[in-house]
C-alpha cells in the first residue's frame, strides 16, 4: 500500500467515525516516498493513550516517539494493540461536569480499594454527598498497580447502589461488556433493576447467568421469575429444596413465593437484610411491606418503599424523609410525594393550626402542600415562614426545609417581602441555590436605611453572603467586621465568641484572612472550642494529598471522613481542613459551598 493511499484510508476512517485504539505499544507508522530517494520515508506516528496504571501517558494524550519495529520492509508497520481499562469509564467527562481524566494520578489502587468501600451511603452534608458522586461517576484513568481481577466500576457501582443512586448504577454497569461482568456485578446489575421496577429486564439477566453462579440469591431469584412468568411449579420446587436453610432465607420469600401461586393473603414477616429482590417479591405478590424495614433497610431500599405503592402511608413518609436526608431523594421528589398526599377538607383549610397540634410527616406534608397551592406570593411566604417556625420548634427543621426549597424559588425578592428576605436567604444558602440566595440578600441590603425588618434580615445574611460573594461586591472591611461582632456579642453573648471564631477561620480557608487588628477583638474570648474530630492518620492523609496536588486521594478522603465523623458530620476544624484541601486541589467552587454549609451548621 503505498504512503498516500494509507493516508486517504485513514481519513475515511476518520472522517465515518472509526478510531483506532492505539497505544504506546501499539502504533501505525504511516511512509511516504522520500522527495529524494523516492524510498518510504517516516512520517508521523499515531498513538492514543492506553488507561493504565503502568502508562506514564495514562491521563493525558501525546505522540508517542518509540520507533515500532519494520516487518519485513514493508511500507505499514504495525504493533499488537492493547484494550483499553473497562474500570476507566464514567457517566461523565470533564466537559460534562466530571473531574478530569488524571483523576487518580499518583494514587495507588490498594489506597482506592481498601477507602472507596467506607464512602458513607448517607451524609447530613450536600457539598459531600455531590463530591463523592462525581467521584464515582466520573471518567478517569484507573489508579496506579490495579491487579488485573480488580474491579473499580465494581467498587463504584456498589457504592452508587447503596447511596440510592439507582439509575446512575445501571447506567455505569451498561458501560462494561458482557465478558467483564462477574458474579459481583451481575448481582448489582440485578439488584439496581429490580430497584427500578424493571423485573424483566432482571429476570432476563438472571435466566442468562442460570447455571452460571450457585447461592441463595440465584436460586431465590430464579424461583421468583419462573413464579412472574407462571411457571409456578419450578418456582415451588425450587423454594422446597432451600426451604430446609430456610434460617439463612428471609420468611418473606416463602409467604411471596405461595402468594404468587394463588395461596391466601398473608402479611409477610419482617425482613431482617431487605434487598432489591425481596422488595419486587412483595410487589408482584400484592404483600404489604412490613413496618420495621424502616430500622433495617439500606438507604436504596428506603427510596423504594417510599415510591412503593404496597407501603402504608405513615411508612412511605418516614422511609421518603430518611432517604430524602441521606440524598436519595431529591428536594421536587419529596414534594411529589407530599403534594400527592389526600387530605380531608378541615385540614386543607386550617393546615398550620393541625399541624401545630400532631406535629410529624403528614402534618408537613400538609403545611407544604398549603404553600404549593398558593397564587399570592404574600400569602405563600407566610405558610412557609409559620412552616420553617413549626418545624425549628419541634427539632425537625431540615426534614421541612429541603422540601419546601422549589416552593421558595418561584418567589421573587421584593420590598413587600423584606420580612422573609432572612428565612428565605438562609433555607437558599443551605441548598446550595447562591445565586438566588443572594438575590434576597441584596434586595434587603438595599432597603436597610429605610426598613428595620431589611436592616435586620440583612445583618442576619451578611455573613453568609461574605463567604458565597467571590467578587468582594459584598462590604468587608474592619469597620464592618467589628459591628458584626459587636452585634453579635449583644444578641448572643455566650455563642457569639465561637460564631465570630467559625467566620474567621472560614474565611482564612477560603483564603480571604481578616486583620490581626480584628482578630484582637477576641483575645479575651475562650481560646478553647469543640473542635477534636477526625484522627492524626486522616489529617495526614489529606495533608499529603494536598501537598502532592493528588485531586482523587483529597476528595476521597473528605468523603469517608465525613462519614466517619461524629454523626456523620465534619467538625469545625475538620471542615477546615477539608475546605483548604479543596481549594488546594483546584476545587473552589467546592470549596466555598461547603464553607457556607459549615456556617449554618454552626449558627452563622
Amino acid at each position: 500500500m503505498t504512503g498516500s493511499r494509507a493516508s486517504f484510508l485513514v481519513a475515511v476512517c476518520l472522517t465515518a467515525g472509526i478510531h483506532f485504539p492505539i497505544s504506546a505499544s501499539a502504533q501505525i507508522q504511516l511512509n511516504s516516498p522520500s522527495a529524494e530517494t523516492g524510498k518510504p520515508e517516516a512520517t508521523k506516528v499515531l498513538s492514543a493513550p492506553a488507561l493504565g496504571p503502568s502508562s506514564p501517558s495514562a491521563n493525558s494524550p501525546s505522540l508517542d516517539k518509540i520507533a515500532p519495529l519494520p516487518l519485513g520492509g514493508e511500507d505499514i508497520v504495525v504493533n499488537r494493540l492493547s484494550s483499553l481499562d473497562p474500570d476507566a469509564n464514567g457517566l461523565l467527562s470533564e466537559n460534562q461536569g466530571g473531574f478530569p481524566p488524571n483523576f487518580w494520578d499518583g494514587t495507588e489502587w490498594a489506597f482506592v480499594n481498601a477507602l472507596m468501600p467506607r464512602m458513607p451511603a448517607s451524609s447530613s452534608s450536600a457539598v459531600v454527598r455531590a463530591l463523592g458522586e462525581r467521584l464515582l461517576v466520573s471518567q478517569a484513568a484507573v489508579p496506579a498497580n490495579k491487579p488485573v481481577g480488580g474491579s473499580l466500576i465494581s467498587l463504584r457501582a456498589d457504592r452508587l447502589l447503596a447511596m440510592g443512586k439507582v439509575d446512575k448504577a445501571l447506567s455505569l454497569l451498561k458501560l462494561i461488556s458482557e465478558e467483564h461482568i462477574d458474579e459481583d456485578l451481575s448481582r448489582i446489575k440485578i439488584e439496581a433493576m429490580f430497584f427500578n421496577n424493571d423485573n424483566a429486564g432482571a429476570c432476563s439477566a438472571v435466566q442468562n447467568e442460570q447455571g452460571t453462579y450457585t447461592g441463595f440469591y440465584w436460586s431465590q431469584a430464579q424461583a421468583f421469575c419462573f413464579a412472574l412468568s407462571g411457571d409456578h411449579s419450578r418456582a415451588a420446587l425450587i423454594a422446597d429444596l432451600i426451604r430446609e436453610r430456610d434460617n439463612e432465607i428471609e420468611p418473606a420469600f416463602f409467604t411471596a413465593i405461595d402468594a404468587l401461586a394463588g395461596a391466601r393473603e398473608q402479611r409477610a414477616a419482617a425482613l431482617k437484610s431487605p434487598m432489591a429482590l425481596h422488595l419486587a417479591m412483595l410487589r408482584a405478590a400484592k404483600l404489604q411491606v412490613p413496618a420495621e424495614i424502616l430500622q433495617k433497610g439500606t438507604i436504596a431500599v428506603l427510596r423504594s418503599v417510599a415510591l412503593s405503592p404496597n407501603a402504608e402511608l405513615s411508612v412511605r413518609l418516614k422511609a421518603a424523609e430518611k432517604a430524602y436526608r441521606a440524598g436519595a431523594l431529591s428536594d421536587k421528589e419529596i414534594l411529589r410525594l407530599y403534594t400527592g398526599i389526600p387530605f380531608s377538607r378541615e385540614e386543607l383549610n386550617t393546615p398550620l393550626s393541625v399541624a401545630a397540634e400532631s406535629w410529624g410527616p403528614r402534618s408537613r406534608a400538609l403545611i407544604l402542600r398549603s404553600a404549593a397551592v398558593q397564587s399570592v406570593p404574600l400569602a405563600r411566604a407566610e405558610v412557609l415562614r409559620q412552616g420553617w417556625q413549626l418545624a425549628r420548634e419541634n427539632n425537625s427543621y431540615l426534614n421541612f426545609a429541603g422540601p419546601s426549597v422549589p416552593l421558595t424559588l418561584e418567589l421573587d425578592p421584593t420590598i413587600e417581602l423584606n420580612w422573609f428576605a432572612g428565612d428565605a436567604a438562609r433555607v437558599l444558602f443551605a441548598h446550595g441555590e447562591i445565586d438566588k440566595a443572594m438575590g434576597w440578600y441584596r434586595a434587603a441590603d438595599s432597603e436597610k436605611d429605610v426598613s428595620e425588618e431589611a436592616r435586620a434580615a440583612a445583618e442576619m445574611l451578611w455573613p453568609l453572603a461574605l463567604l458565597a460573594e467571590a467578587s468582594n461586591s459584598v462590604p468587608f472591611d474592619d469597620k464592618r467586621l467589628k459591628a458584626w461582632y459587636v452585634a453579635a456579642q449583644q444578641s448572643d453573648p455566650q455563642g457569639s465568641s465561637n460564631k465570630a471564631r467559625a467566620l474567621f477561620a472560614l474565611m482564612a480557608a477560603l483564603g480571604r484572612p481578616v486583620s490581626a487588628q480584628v482578630q484582637q477583638l477576641m483575645i479575651y474570648a475562650p481560646f478553647s472550642s469543640d473542635e477534636t474530630g477526625l484522627n492524626v492518620a486522616w489529617q495526614s492523609g489529606l495533608n499529603r494529598a494536598t501537598e502532592s496536588k493528588l485531586l482523587g486521594e483529597a476528595v476521597l478522603l473528605a468523603v469517608v471522613g465525613a462519614g466517619e465523623g461524629a454523626d456523620g458530620t465534619l467538625k469545625l476544624g475538620d471542615a477546615l481542613r477539608v475546605i483548604s484541601a479543596l481549594r488546594a486541589v483546584g476545587l473552589e467552587e467546592d470549596a466555598q459551598l461547603l464553607a457556607i454549609e459549615t456556617a449554618i451548621s454552626v449558627g452563622l
